[in-house]
């Protein structure tokens, strides 16, 4: 049949069948290329939602800070340093209760549905603005970690208009990419006809390349949100521990009897007016101060920087 159509067209539905032939093999490469990325999008949305759980946890650990910071005064708040080396830095209490009050604010927000990316939660967690970028919009573009919450939207599934850009962009059916049928003897057709049908194949081509070439700049962005997620779940587990044991040391040692500590305290500060805590207290609060500081700031650190 090949023979007879080339015989019959002078060799024009030949040239036409081979660039046909070039246009499928591209469309299989691209369908794999999508494919491989895919499974790189469920891959990071796994991480990203298990950077949510290890956040939620550290929080919930941090949030024991309070038991102490309560029962400081404002002057005492200002006073309280911490060395680090030759120097010394005041404990910044307010940064610390600010994390924890944003996060339960999320928390709050999402409480009876899934804790997924595109949660006010995953917003939390994952991107520097709360409460910003609507999930339904179109992805604007994402640039080495910038994200927005549409891209989370993306990465846990969510519909993104056709036509948005960055990470998003080649994802969807490619729009006019049809399959070219096989042409059928209707008559002689000349060189100059298969020219423009080559023509029109290759322009359908080319926008295959270029999302292809998205593609890949995508699966590199998706490799390095995985990596950088990974990182910061380490992190967080390691200082969720390390928090963990030396909170617990330190109210022990404030509090060694808890009811007899309390009531000592609360007599030194209302019956002798001393203040509540001892010296060694405040040395001791510092310690744990500093220690929840670097907490928070890494329970801040965003996967995402908008």
């Amino acid at each position: 049949m090949s023979f007879i159509k080339n015989l019959v067209t002078f060799g024009a539905a030949g040239r036409i069948d081979n660039k046909v032939e070039e246009f499928e093999d591209l469309q299989n490469e691209y369908e794999s290329l999508y494919r491989k990325m895919d499974s790189k999008r469920e891959n990071v949305n796994d991480a990203l939602e298990k950077v949510i759980k290890v956040k939620i946890k550290a929080v919930k650990s941090l949030n024991n800070i309070t038991k102490i910071s309560k029962t400081l005064k404002g002057k005492e708040r200002e006073f309280i340093y911490r060395s680090l080396g030759n120097d010394l830095e005041t404990v910044d209490f307010s940064q610390i209760e600010s994390t924890i009050s944003t996060a339960q604010v999320a928390m709050n927000a999402t409480k009876g549905i899934s804790s997924g990316v595109g949660t006010a939660l995953g917003t939390w967690a994952l991107v520097s603005t709360f409460g910003t970028a609507s999930t339904g919009t179109a992805i604007a573009g994402l640039s080495g970690a910038a994200a927005t919450n549409a891209t989370l939207a993306w990465l846990g599934g969510g519909a993104v208009a056709a036509g948005g850009g960055g990470i998003a962009a080649g994802t969807a059916v490619l729009g006019g990419l049809v399959a070219i049928p096989a042409l059928a003897i209707t008559g002689i057709f000349s060189h100059v006809q298969a020219n423009k049908k080559i023509k029109e194949i290759e322009k359908l081509m080319y926008k295959i390349v270029e999302a292809m070439d998205q593609i890949h700049s995508n699966i590199l962005q998706l490799d390095l949100i995985n990596k950088r997620s990974e990182e910061l779940i380490i992190s967080l587990d390691k200082a969720n521990d390390v928090f963990t044991q030396e909170f617990k040391r330190i109210y022990k040692g404030i509090y060694r009897i808890p009811i007899l500590s309390k009531t000592t305290k609360w007599t030194r500060k209302n019956i002798f007016r001393r203040n509540y805590f001892s010296k060694k207290d405040f040395e001791n609060i510092a310690y744990i101060g500093g220690i929840a500081s670097d907490f928070a700031m890494l329970i801040d650190t965003k996967v995402f920087d908008e």
